[in-house]
């Protein structure tokens, strides 16, 4: 596999530049021009200054220059917070003098009514061999290297503690407030990149080369769309294979959330349920809020993984551990009795008013004698059945409170499995204690319900499936060029048998004479349908008849079938008349697709029939899907019993049904040009009788 930097770009000279110039930079250094300067210096930044500035001679003690020609060498970085009208002229002169990148905070480009101006300082950028962050972004921290290269007043803080999350967000002013908050509250990053419009460089580009840092154990995204779903989903894949787990935060889902996001960044978001599909296919970490952005740092940031969901509380209210459990269990997370030797163990420590079961309620007897905490911690931590624990503290203060904490402290240093800490206490209290937990990145929240739910994210991805398979390297030979631009019913199955997927037996048929002849070369009883590009749904049209049992019943439908076509949709185009077999027994399937804007192709498998409106029982993934993960699909209905022999039914042929999906997610890929199939029914018939498609619809699309 191909290095990320060689596939992104090699971004070092950008996250630690030797020289950074700042150009309109500012005497005034709260101002968004001259707090660049302001910061490079406060992170004591190792390289070189250049302030750039036609009006003043010196800013904040260091000498500046009129235009980015006059420079004495060439910056490997050059951050421009001028006026909109004044940035082409200046991206013009770092290309002319060969920078290597430039930051570009300015607004008024895409996400405004002027999109063309972003094209022309691309060009200008791309005329010289310059990337460009930006426009109106925030720009970028790399906290490892002491190299801040934004105007960001979340930045004066002295509390950056430095950790292992990387965060990049499209959005400067939130993904800088969203870092600050989490900061606060302990998490470490390592990483902050805002992207802006990302008219060049992409959170994909950033994802890449942090994804392949060592030191990164968490990657969070707050995205507002994206243009290439492909390049996403290979970066997710590269954090898969490099154990990496990416949260994101993806906005634009309401109609009023899709309009802000166009005008923010103009972005094109993509269906909100394509999204969730691509997350949960991938292992991605879906976050709603900014809170959540710090609760998954803690958790993810201690670096500890669990080998299941297997979750023991230990606290000293039986109330609030009971609200432990109760969220943990809702999450999916096990919360069962421990084992009779650990809780024999336990017996020693725990009053006998307490409990030993899980969670283990220590009581506020802990106040009296906290050194029981330590030993109880340890015992449920060394229980073979135990994956984590979460310790759930009251109103410990004074002395005990220092104990707990300091115990707290020495068993998390020593211990292997995930440990986090819910104390419920106000700052004036225990401000001291929870300070402390704070500083050694043992995982603490406010309240059981945070940390359950950061708790259960981190096992939900610690035992995520496999990554999906990949799409075949050789997809064959596509099939739809060949065929009409609107497709039949009759167009549609032709389409699936040239991919290897069972339909009926069908014979397409121009007259009377020849719908008789079909009838007797198939079999009765037969199914009679109208083929027209303008009739879609054939049953509402009264186009069809079933169970056509002789040549009586045959001749009579044929000539009412036409009749009522042509009543319902005056002016349709007839191609003719479909004899089909009849398939009788089995269960109703469907299985369809839809090619997203973003991310392509996407298919789903469910009840068919009725079944698909009625219940809206449906499996989605992104194509290709395997056997294997097509089986999975099936498996995740609610319908699934109907097809596994639930109540003494016959099961099912679920393998067949697994195959077809499977070849069609691969035909989807190929036919570039299929924007939507609903193949419904697919008749499932008894375990090793196979799966065929009675009916499909094709919609072609532009393709790409």
């Amino acid at each position: 596999m191909a290095c990320p930097a060689a596939r992104s770009g090699d971004l070092s000279k950008l996250l630690s530049p030797r020289s950074v110039a700042v150009v309109g930079a500012s005497e005034n250094l709260e101002s968004i021009s001259g707090r660049p300067v302001k910061l490079l210096k406060r992170f004591g930044f190792k390289g070189r200054i250049f302030p750039v500035n036609p009006n003043r001679k010196v800013v904040a003690g260091l000498e500046c220059f009129p235009d980015v020609h006059s420079l004495p060498e060439t910056p490997d970085v050059v951050l421009v917070g001028v006026k909109a009208v004044l940035v082409p002229e200046v991206i013009g002169q770092c290309s002319e003098r060969g920078v290597p990148y430039s930051i570009i905070f300015s607004s008024g480009f895409a996400e405004s009514d002027d999109p063309a101006a972003q094209d022309e300082i691309l060009a200008k950028a791309r005329s010289g061999g310059m990337r460009i962050l930006g426009p109106n972004c925030q720009g970028l921290v790399n906290f490892a290297d002491s190299v801040p290269l934004s105007f960001s007043a979340s930045l004066d803080s002295d509390r950056r503690p430095l950790g292992s999350v990387a965060y990049l967000s499209q959005s400067g002013a939130f993904g800088f407030a969203s870092f600050a908050m989490a900061a606060e509250s302990g998490v470490g990053f390592r990483y902050v990149v805002t992207t802006g419009n990302q008219a060049d460089l992409d959170l994909v580009d950033f994802g890449m080369v942090f994804a392949s840092d060592p030191e990164v154990r968490l990657l969070v995204l707050y995205m507002e769309g994206l243009s290439d779903g492909a390049r996403f989903i290979e970066m997710l894949r590269f954090a898969g294979e490099r154990n990496v787990p990416v949260a994101v935060l993806k906005v634009g889902k309401s109609p009023t959330g899709q309009a802000a996001v166009k005008s923010h960044t103009a972005a094109l978001t993509g269906e909100d349920e394509a999204w969730r599909t691509i997350f949960r296919q991938y292992g991605v970490i879906d976050i709603e809020d900014s809170d959540d952005i710090a609760d998954l740092g803690k958790i993810f940031g201690s670096g500890k993984r669990p080998k299941g969901k297997r979750l023991a509380v230990v606290t000293t209210s039986g109330g609030a551990g009971i609200i432990m459990s109760d969220r943990a269990y809702d999450l999916k997370l096990q919360v069962d009795p421990l084992p009779s030797r650990t809780r024999g163990l336990l017996e020693q420590f725990v009053p006998p008013f307490g409990s030993t079961r899980n969670p283990v309620d220590l009581t506020a007897q802990v106040i009296n004698d906290p050194g029981n905490f330590r030993s109880s911690l340890e015992t449920v931590l060394e229980c073979p059945d135990v994956d984590m624990a979460a310790v759930v503290l009251s109103m410990i203060t004074g002395d005990s409170g220092a104990a707990v904490a300091r115990d707290l402290i020495e068993v998390s240093r020593n211990a292997v499995k995930p440990l986090a800490c819910c104390w419920l206490i106000d700052s004036e209290q225990g401000g001291k204690f929870l300070e402390q937990i704070r500083d050694e990145k043992i995982p603490l929240y406010g309240s059981p319900r945070r940390c359950a739910w950061a708790l259960a994210r981190l096992a939900e991805w610690t035992t995520r499936p496999a990554l999906p398979a990949r799409a075949p390297s050789d997809l064959g030979e596509p099939f739809m060029p060949k065929m009409p631009a609107e497709l039949t019913e009759y167009d549609a199955k032709r389409l699936l048998a040239w991919w290897g997927i069972p339909v009926t037996r069908e014979i397409l048929c121009a007259s009377l004479e020849e719908a008789l002849s079909a009838a007797g070369e198939i079999g009765y009883p037969v199914a009679l349908k109208v083929v027209s590009p303008d009739i879609i749904h054939k049953t509402e049209a009264g186009a069809v008849a079933l169970r056509l049992k002789d040549e009586e019943e045959l001749r009579n439908a044929y000539g009412r079938l036409l009749e009522r076509s042509l009543k319902a949709r005056p002016g349709a185009r007839i191609r003719g008349m479909l004899v089909q077999e009849m398939v009788s027994g089995g269960v109703e399937c469907m299985i369809g697709v839809k090619r997203d804007p973003v991310f392509g192709p996407l298919v789903a498998v469910g009840l068919g029939g009725i079944y698909v409106e009625v219940l809206k029982d449906l499996s989605l993934r992104h194509a290709p899907v395997d056997s294997a993960e097509a089986r999975r699909m099936i498996s995740s209905l609610r319908g699934f019993p109907l097809l596994s022999g639930a109540r003494g039914r016959t099961p099912k042929d679920i393998d067949s049904l697994a195959e077809t999906v499977s070849k069609i997610s691969v035909m989807a890929l190929a036919e570039r040009t299929l924007a939507e199939l609903d193949v419904n029914p697919v008749f499932v018939l008894d375990k090793g009788e196979g799966a065929v498609a009675v009916d499909a619809v094709v919609i072609r699309g532009s393709g790409s």
